[in-house]
């Protein structure tokens, strides 16, 4: 699934990520070209080209509406190139600190020689 997504990015790097929460529903979104949301000014110190897909799926998940917890999920995340080879898709620091503090337990991300399996929570 993260795959599937991952191609909807128009970036020259893309990445798509998944969140799977512990109730079973699934998110799913891209590195998006978008700039505007307040989070990319309040979390990232640098000038930030695009919403990375980790804070997109995250901020999909409406807990207010529907009562999703993202506590004890899972993310999946993975990235290519424009020339389809898989690349290394660990969140950056700032993605790692928002996804801490939404409490996400499992990554699972692409590395040069497959997967990666980390638990951060």
């Amino acid at each position: 699934m993260a795959y599937n997504e991952m191609n909807k990015s128009v970036h020259p790097t893309r990445f798509g990520a998944v969140l799977v929460l512990k109730n079973g529903k699934v998110f799913s979104s891209h590195n998006k070209d978008s700039k505007s949301h307040p989070y990319l000014k309040k979390h990232y110190p640098f000038y930030a080209v695009s919403m990375h897909a980790e804070l997109s799926v995250l901020l999909s998940v409406n807990s207010y509406r529907f009562g999703d917890d993202t506590k004890n999920s899972t993310m999946y995340i993975y990235r290519e190139d424009k020339h389809n080879v898989i690349k290394p898709a660990r969140p950056c620091p700032y993605c790692m600190d928002i996804i801490r503090d939404a409490g996400v337990k499992k990554l699972v991300y692409t590395y040069w020689d497959g997967y990666r399996v980390e638990y951060v929570g």
